[in-house]
């Protein structure tokens, strides 16, 4: 079974509970704990625990039974190292399904939040029927300007990427 189709197996049985927003915060709580404790995992996939040990464990951690049980399922056969690439399709079709656009902005500066909803005013209509979330990101080597990226696609309006072009053209 491929990783997407973990992640779609997760989101069908979120979807169908109308859970896709408690699964989300809750994998996104569980992505922050493994990465504060990396045994946790290794001893989770250890073909020396017995799966009684590692359903206690799983137990613990006190999340919402559909999401113990996905990670059992993958504790099972011993996949639980192959969460953050999970997370990362997970997050895909729950954005989806939300209507939410992660749009991260680089700037030079702190911008005013005066300037933050201008921006929002210019992008907004970029992304119809969905609902914008920004992260801001304050980038040294911008010399000005701002570059905005949304699922790897990027508008690079910086003064950086200007004096690029413009070297390339001379």
């Amino acid at each position: 079974m491929s990783i997407s189709n973990y992640a779609k197996a997760l989101y069908q049985i979120a979807k169908e509970q109308d859970k896709v927003s408690l699964i989300t915060f809750q994998f996104e709580d569980f992505k922050l704990i493994m990465a504060q404790n990396d045994g946790w995992v290794q001893m989770i996939d250890s073909p020396m625990m017995t799966m009684d040990n590692k359903i206690k464990m799983i137990d613990a951690l006190n999340y919402d039974a559909s999401f113990l049980s996905f990670v059992k399922m993958l504790a099972s056969k011993r996949l639980v190292h192959l969460y953050l690439e999970i997370f990362d399709e997970w997050i895909h079709m729950s954005d989806i399904y939300q209507k939410i656009a992660h749009i991260h902005i680089y700037t030079a500066k702190p911008i005013t939040e005066a300037q933050l909803e201008s921006l929002k005013k210019v992008i907004q209509p970029r992304f119809p029927n969905q609902k914008l979330d920004l992260y801001i990101t304050i980038d040294e080597h911008l010399l000005g300007g701002i570059k905005i990226v949304h699922q790897g696609q990027s508008l690079d309006r910086s003064i950086a990427r200007e004096l690029k072009e413009l070297y390339t053209r001379i």
